[in-house]
């Protein structure tokens, strides 16, 4: 078997490590007490949508819908904290199921949730009703749930290793005045997770394309994005892998159409794809022999003067001789 090619490969595995890495980032920004990572790692914070649009930072939102045109969806699949949180949980959700029970499926886009969604969560922000980002917008449900729920913890486990190190002389690590959060903060953020958790166990980035209104905005913009992902049908041999590894379960392989505006360019699709059938490229391929034409039937011309003389003079000598 010939080796595939590695810009085919290379796709996927750029886009874990880049998710990873904000992940990482993004969770290290707010956990840590002592501020160590807040002035290397604060432009993370800098370009995510929602702290974009609510600083009103024009140039970095028509950045992103820009991207979105052009490249699809990548801020779902790289630069989002819950995406990737998502696609962890979904992992090892499909690791953990055998059988075709392990497999996604294509299912019809959820449109009108995404829309009232989007509206719900426009009318909330508009009017000054916080609660709505905080369960409804990505990177602050995660960034309070890291506050709320991950810092106390971690302070916590800070303290306890300082007053061992004291203790025994073993090493030496300062104590953090760590803040509790609220019995309700905490409760809402962890429900909220395991909320957006379970879905994706089982489906993968369902809360992505029905709910979060990010996903809704860029969807928009990513619906007929120049770069895509194409499926070859002169080369499918209809296997399926691609619609079974598709956590955005946008690929509908009885028409060969993948949905743009639901994908989140994650390009496990490719990597699965043993027909080598699948591209990510600024073009959509057609059909070298159009079996799925619509056959018209023939023209056929209108009969001249003279070929019709014929005829209409055996009509006539019929109607003569019943007649007569």
């Amino acid at each position: 078997m010939s080796k595939r090619p590695s810009s085919r490969t290379g796709l996927r595995r750029w886009r874990i490590v880049i998710s990873v890495a904000i992940f990482v980032m993004v969770t290290l920004l707010w956990v840590e007490y002592s501020e160590l990572f807040l002035r290397p790692l604060g432009w993370v914070s800098h370009i995510q949508m929602f702290p974009v649009a609510v600083g009103l930072s024009v140039s970095m939102i028509a950045f992103w819908l820009l991207v979105a045109v052009l490249f699809g969806r990548v801020y779902c699949s790289t630069v989002c904290p819950v995406g990737t949180w998502l696609d962890i949980v979904g992992h090892v959700g499909k690791k953990s199921r055998k059988g075709p029970a392990r497999d996604y499926r294509y299912s019809p886009p959820l449109t009108r949730w995404r829309y009232i969604s989007l509206a719900v969560f426009a009318v909330s922000m508009v009017a000054g009703i916080t609660i709505i980002p905080v369960v409804m917008e990505p990177y602050t449900m995660y960034s309070r749930f890291v506050i709320n729920v991950m810092k106390p913890v971690w302070g916590w486990i800070n303290n306890e290793l300082a007053a061992l190190g004291n203790s025994t002389g073993w090493w030496d690590i300062y104590y953090v005045g760590y803040i509790e959060a609220s019995i309700a903060a905490v409760i809402l953020s962890i429900v909220t997770f395991i909320g957006i958790s379970i879905p994706a166990w089982f489906y993968g980035r369902t809360f992505c394309n029905s709910i979060c209104p990010v996903g809704a905005v860029l969807g928009i913009a990513s619906s007929r994005s120049i770069w895509h992902i194409d499926i070859d049908t002169d080369l499918c041999t209809n296997c399926r892998k691609c619609e079974y590894a598709c956590k955005a379960s946008c690929i509908n392989l009885n028409d060969h159409v993948i949905d743009s505006s639901r994908c989140v360019n994650c390009f496990d699709c490719i990597d699965v794809c043993p027909d080598d059938a699948i591209f990510y490229r600024p073009t959509s391929k057609q059909l070298s022999l159009p079996m799925m034409q619509r056959l018209l039937p023939p023209k056929v011309s209108a009969p001249s003067a003279s070929a019709s003389t014929p005829v209409t003079g055996m009509t006539d000598t019929m109607t003569k001789k019943k007649n007569d």
